[in-house]
């Protein structure tokens, strides 16, 4: 509800903020009269501000040749002077140009076979000058990506699908849509994500406490562009070794006036799964539907004032199909081994289970966000208050079959096909009522004084995690039946069953309920910042001497709570068998249902023993925590400008205090007493970089910095818990044992780069290759050991530092926005990067190397093409994202170790003008109709899972005003 209040407040009162203005700063400026493109280029690379130009007016303009100190609006006004443009907005950030027609005469109607853009697409030119005056005039290495309502695909259009499409980027898809990223091969975990500089809360996965951040709940809409850093200064926060997202919230003034844009769009997921035919009603089999909307004005005496919100809805099927087969391994014999390194192995890979498993899925998202901003003329003062709430709720319906082989008979067996005995059968069903939400309140003040910049930024953002899961399963024990499977895993085919050998075994099974569970997981994050930042004479463009300086604090707070109950085993369950004739994707057997509703199942006629209560109690209680870190930064950085040439030397004390408490046992009895631990650590984060601008609009930047990368708190927090007997008898452990690990020590990152670029298109385009090398010390990893004892055996789980890291990649990218072919325009964007790694670590006391760290692919190519259309007021988009596969666990064994397949996906788009302020959009999501591939093996060599969604198809119906 908390969620939901916030939501009404900001859409009814505009709560809504951000406080930036301009007192221009004052360069030494020699712009030649050649050409309007070419004249603002050179101011841009003089001044660091980006110049938004209506389109289709800068070619044929002649500009006034500028000379001499003065400031930076000033030399724009001079440089305009005379000419059909004029200054309609500008600070020390950005400038917007207008077209004035000459006295007496009207504004011509460009003539339908100009190029010209939609309207709305000109509105966020803004954002896309931003972008490349960010990375022409920043001293640090960053890539950028504009919002743009056309360009964003998807009617989730989140960050984490824009930002797939930079260099170094890679996807971790949840279906679909890219869920959290992964930056050059580094863990989300090792990211730090901010809003306006300000630390984003996200719990993670399941409320469990991880540091990764949710991009896809976050919206484009409430931004302008969004940054990712990715080489370090002492200006910036220390706790990331993959790259510093920020966020940067769109304000009023990147528009001339008042603004609105409405996008109401249906969806049509094309699979639809087991939806309609798993015995329950409510799920839908394709349609959904959404709004996106922004609405913006300007208003005070000197339109000093702004004010700008967003809201968004959306309802959307993700029906998708899974399907897992785990490996057995045997010797000449035909006996079964453990591992393919015996000596006697047959080098013939046999399936240990087939399961499949549906999943009849809706998500609804909610949410919206407002800001208000003051922007007093000629006192070099902004000031702004921004707030959002997101909330994003799944019903999930997960419904599974597993069918397991007797290890101790095979027959027929080929590298591909094989005949197998089937000991158990399981049916499961679990349902998910996730809702998840993501808030947020930022004020912002900035005062620029000539050489002199202050901001103080202030802000509180918190999310909550909430999820009712019940578990209902059953299983039957088949006498003689058999299984004929075929397959190729090492070619990505994984084993399936083709035949049974008796159906009707079956279908006349007795059923008997195995672990019938309920589970209630609540999860909080909040985190309250405050920063300051002082700097002197380090605008782009300055010369001498500069400094920066600063000052943070947050509090980072997590409290987790579950809540389980177990019920008894052995209930005959043969009249919740539904004997479907539902076929899953590439399913030879009709799926059999547990046909029961966990949500509205009478529980209470279950019965419960004293060992599953005590069970219920000790797991409810063994996977509680609470975390607090009080994070205190403070930094100083040195800048020194040359006319072509920057130094920067700097440091950053990082410090930290924090507390766990954990659950304590004694005996495999959970104890309401809570273990408090302290801990603290303090890290100089020293750096140094050069820039320096040779001829022909070329930078270099080389960069050397420190940076920590922060255990989770659950790998810190979490209590020593024991489970057993809860898997589908895939697991060859009885139990299984995992913990936190309070030594855990910080990641630390020795980071290299070295970055090339060469602007050319009047500053349209620009060609980039980055070298960079991370040392680190003390990963973390999850130490895995089984062990026997009393007859039972044992698997382990323990976060662990390992000894050391290394990785090393080159980053190559292209971008033009403005190529003209045959009347037409085109932007182009593509980009490739080449990792590589290995990382050292023990293993039941043995030196472990592996030559992948965990995230890091190999190959990364994203790419994006868009025709604009003139005679249609229109255009034709094409992403396209490929990544390679990579590690996402290690095993007892290297042989064990998982991992995701490779990805290709591509995604298109058209749009087109139907009226003045109407557009229509068509997109087809997942155009490739690709499939989700896990893996395993010393090598990844062998796929072991499979997970189809199909195609998504879109239809939107925009209309804007400004």
């Amino acid at each position: 509800m908390k969620c939901f209040r916030l939501h009404a407040a900001l859409l009814s009162f505009g709560v809504v903020g951000s406080w930036n203005v301009a007192h221009a700063a004052s360069h030494e400026f020699n712009i030649d009269s050649s050409s309007l493109p070419a004249a603002l280029a050179r101011y841009q690379q003089i001044t660091g501000i980006g110049v938004a130009v209506p389109g289709g007016t800068a070619q044929g303009i002649h500009p006034h040749a500028v000379k001499g100190v003065m400031d930076d609006q000033a030399a724009l006004r001079a440089l305009l002077a005379g000419t059909s443009l004029s200054v309609s907005y500008f600070d020390r950030k950005g400038a917007v140009l207008s077209h004035t027609p000459a006295p007496g005469k009207s504004e011509a109607t460009p003539h339908n076979n100009d190029v010209e853009a939609n309207d709305v697409e000109k509105i966020f030119s803004y954002g896309h000058r931003m972008v490349k005056s960010e990375k022409r005039t920043s001293n640090i290495i960053v890539d950028s990506i504009a919002y743009d309502p056309f360009e964003n695909l998807g009617g989730n259009s989140s960050i984490a699908s824009s930002l797939i499409l930079l260099p170094g980027v890679a996807a971790i898809y949840n279906g679909d849509e890219p869920r959290y990223v992964s930056l050059r091969g580094i863990s989300p975990d090792l990211n730090h994500t901010t809003v306006d500089g300000l630390t984003l809360a996200s719990i993670g996965e399941t409320g469990s406490g991880t540091r990764r951040v949710n991009l896809q709940d976050t919206p484009v809409e409430m931004t302008s562009h969004t940054n990712i850093y990715k080489s370090f200064t002492a200006e910036q926060s220390g706790d990331a070794i993959g790259g510093v997202i920020d966020m940067i919230p769109m304000s009023a003034f990147d528009h001339k006036g008042r603004y609105a844009y409405f996008d109401g769009y249906g969806i049509d997921s094309l699979y639809a799964g087991s939806a309609g035919q798993n015995g329950l009603s409510g799920h839908s089999k394709h349609m959904g539907a959404g709004e996106k909307a922004v609405i913006s004005d300007r208003f005070g005496k000197n339109k000093e004032f702004g004010i700008i919100i967003s809201s968004r809805y959306q309802d959307r099927v993700t029906n998708q199909t899974g399907s897992v087969s785990d490996f057995q391994y045997y010797d000449t014999s035909g006996t079964a081994t453990s591992e393919p390194t015996s000596p006697k192995w047959n080098h013939k890979l046999a399936p240990t289970n087939y399961t499949t498993s549906e999943y009849a899925n809706s998500v609804t998202t909610l949410g919206g966000s407002g800001k208000l901003e003051w922007r007093p003329i000629n006192t070099g003062i902004t000031a702004s208050i921004l707030g959002w709430t997101y909330r994003r709720q799944e019903n999930q319906v997960g419904d599974l079959n597993n069918y397991n082989f007797n290890s101790n008979y095979i027959a027929n067996q080929t590298a591909t096909s094989g005949t197998q005995n089937i000991y158990s059968i399981y049916s499961r069903r679990i349902q998910d009522t996730y809702s998840r939400s993501s808030n947020g309140l930022i004020g912002h003040l900035d005062w620029t004084h000539g050489k002199h910049n202050v901001v103080i930024r202030a802000g509180y953002t918190w999310e909550d995690y909430d999820n009712y899961q019940p578990l209902e399963r059953m299983r039957t024990y088949p006498s003689k039946l058999y299984a004929n499977y075929s397959g190729d895993p090492e070619n990505g085919e994984m084993f399936r069953i083709d035949f049974l050998s008796n159906p009707n075994l079956v279908k006349n099974a007795t059923w008997k309920s195995y672990q019938m569970q309920q589970q209630w997981r609540q999860s909080s994050e909040s985190i309250p910042t405050v920063r300051a930042d002082y700097n002197y004479n380090i605008a782009p463009g300055a010369r001498g001497f500069g400094l920066a300086a600063g000052f943070e604090w947050r509090e980072f707070n997590i409290q987790f709570n579950e809540q389980d109950k177990i019920w008894n085993n052995g209930a005959n369950v043969t009249s919740d068998a539904m004997y479907s004739n539902y076929y899953p994707w590439r399913w030879s057997i009709p799926f059999v249902f547990m046909n029961v509703n966990g949500l509205t199942y009478d529980w209470s006629k279950l019965s419960q023993s004293a060992a599953n209560a005590a069970t219920s109690k000790y797991n409810s209680t063994m996977s509680d925590y609470r975390y607090r870190e009080d994070v205190t930064d403070g930094y100083l950085s040195l800048h020194y400008a040359l006319p072509k040439t920057v130094f920067i030397a700097g440091v950053r004390a990082d410090n930290v205090n924090y507390t766990s408490w954990s659950p304590t046992s004694s005996n495999g009895i959970a104890s309401s007493n809570f273990a408090r631990r302290n801990g603290s650590y303090i890290n100089p984060l020293p750096s140094f970089d050069i820039v320096h601008h040779f001829p022909m609009s070329i930078n270099l930047h080389a960069s050397y910095s420190r940076s920590i990368g922060r255990p989770t708190p659950s790998n810190i927090a979490q209590a020593e818990k024991m489970t057993c007997g809860s898997s589908d008898e895939t697991s060859i452990a009885t139990c299984t044992i995992s913990m936190g690990n309070p030594n855990l020590r910080p990641r630390k990152a020795h980071n290299f780069d070295v970055a090339l670029d060469k602007f050319f298109d009047h500053d349209n385009g620009v060609l980039s290759a980055t070298f960079f090398s991370k040392i680190i010390s003390d990963d973390i990893y999850n130490q895995t050991s089984i062990y026997s004892q009393d007859g039972e055996i044992y698997e382990s789980t323990t976060p662990m530092n390992a000894t050391s890291s290394i990785l090393r990649g080159v980053e190559f990218s292209a971008l033009d926005r403005s190529i003209a072919v045959l009347g037409q325009v085109f932007d182009l964007s593509v980009n490739a990067t080449w990792m590589q790694g290995h990382m050292h670590y023990y293993e039941n006391g043995v030196l472990m190397r592996t030559n992948h760290l965990i995230y890091q692919p190999d190959v990364l190519v994203n790419g994006a093409v868009t025709w604009h259309i003139p005679a249609i007021h229109g255009g034709l988009q094409a992403t396209a994202n490929y990544n390679g596969k990579f590690l996402t666990g290690l095993g007892t064994t290297p042989n064990d170790n998982t991992g995701q397949g490779d990805t290709f996906m591509l995604n298109m788009a058209f749009w087109h003008r139907v009226y003045k302020t109407v557009s229509f959009k068509y997109e087809v999501q997942n155009l490739t109709n690709t499939h989700f591939n896990n893996v395993t093996g010393s090598k990844l060599q062998y796929t072991d899972n499979t997970n189809y969604l199909g195609r998504g198809v879109y239809f939107h119906l925009i209309m804007d005003y400004n």
